[in-house]
């Protein structure tokens, strides 16, 4: 079971941090704790998929390393866990903040960036793009057996994004622990979006790979 060697990706991934942390264990042992769960976590996930992965030659094992860090980038960047525990006081009375980490309104929120963020264009397409990758590789190694469920399954990913984000915020505002995030709609229609980007991206992949493939049938050449 060799495919299994990607499950190393996410302990290269934090293992800088952790090495570092392990030098004085007695104060960092708290975050020591988070990084081994949100390694774990990762691993759940890589190893859900990788029952479902077949790595037939060098491009797949390209595409399954390649796929491996974008996944531990996507979580340490969306929904990483981290809590803070210096300073925590139980509140009803800051949910009423709350609604300063939700935007439910469409087209808000990108308004927002151009007007307000120095470098508007690079965050939108990051946003747009951020799921790209995912919807390729869901079609790539099967995980989705059509166009539309690859759409489906990235839609969920954002939901589930945004949904995971919301209860850090609730975090934040009941216990002032953790890191705060946003859960924004537009963000959901962004990353929606980069995936049917992927999914063009697939389409493309396979004319291609067809093209090369009958090319290499009419020179003759074998490998």
């Amino acid at each position: 079971m060799k495919k299994y060697i990607l499950l190393g990706v996410p302990l290269i991934f934090y293992g800088e941090s952790l090495f570092l942390y392990f030098s004085n264990l007695h104060r960092y042992l708290p975050i020591i704790l988070q990084v081994l769960l949100n390694i774990a976590i990762i691993t759940g996930c890589m190893i859900f998929l990788l029952k479902r992965t077949r790595l037939q030659n060098v491009f797949d094992w390209i595409i399954g390393i390649c796929f491996s860090v974008y996944f531990c980038i996507l979580y340490h960047n969306t929904v990483q866990l981290l809590f803070f525990f210096d300073n925590v006081n139980y509140s009803l009375k800051n949910l009423k903040y709350i609604v300063h980490y939700v935007n439910l309104l469409p087209i808000k929120g990108i308004l927002d960036v151009l007007y307000n963020n120095p470098s508007p264009l690079f965050q939108i397409a990051g946003n747009a793009f951020m799921l790209t990758p995912f919807a390729f590789a869901l079609l790539y190694f099967k995980w989705a057996k059509s166009n539309k469920q690859a759409i489906w399954y990235s839609f969920l990913c954002t939901v589930g994004i945004e949904f995971v984000q919301f209860l850090q915020s609730i975090l934040v505002s009941m216990f002032e622990i953790g890191m705060g995030r946003s859960s924004d709609i537009d963000d959901v229609i962004l990353n929606t979006i980069g995936a049917v980007v992927g999914v063009g991206c697939y389409f493309l992949w396979v004319k291609i790979k067809k093209l090369v493939t009958q090319k290499i049938k009419n020179s003759g050449v074998t490998f």
